[in-house]
């Protein structure tokens, strides 16, 4: 009788959802610095040559792990996928799934400042958290650097 009533509440607290994969609006800068012919002065640490593309896009960072019943979502950034009219949906890549958990396929985030963090399953489900999270602008230079430094710990 346990069992039946535990599986009841859970579909209860779990939805229906689908993922739009459908791109990320991203920011494009081109950068050229320093100008040719033109005399510049750095400090250890400053960038002597900048050349290339800068890409500057919204992330979902968590600040602290949510250990939640079925699923735990790590402390780090999550990069975009996708966005409907009410959700921004993010890649899952590190999210660990419980024993008896579905497959996972994406992270959503509701438009609205006070939404839940879901995690969406491959068959549809839906399971939301509370914890320290936000949306953040990131640009590839600085997500560059993070990601080597997470690299060599």
């Amino acid at each position: 009788m346990k069992n039946l009533v535990i599986v009841v509440l859970l579909l209860f607290l779990t939805g229906c959802a689908t993922v739009k994969y459908n791109g990320v609006e991203s920011i494009v800068k081109k950068v050229d610095y320093p100008e040719l012919g033109k005399t510049v002065t750095v400090y250890v640490g400053d960038y002597l040559i900048q050349k290339g593309v800068i890409t500057e896009q919204n992330v979902l960072v968590v600040h602290q792990t949510i250990d939640g019943a079925l699923y735990d979502i790590p402390a780090r950034n999550y990069f975009p996928i996708g966005a409907d009219d009410k959700d921004d949906f993010f890649s899952a890549t590190g999210v660990v799934r419980g024993p008896f958990a579905d497959p996972i396929q994406a992270l959503s985030l509701g438009k609205k400042n006070d939404s839940k963090l879901c995690v969406i399953t491959t068959f549809g489900g839906k399971a939301c958290y509370e914890g320290e999270y936000e949306r953040q602008k990131k640009d590839s230079r600085k997500e560059r650097a993070s990601t080597n430094s997470d690299i060599q710990r």
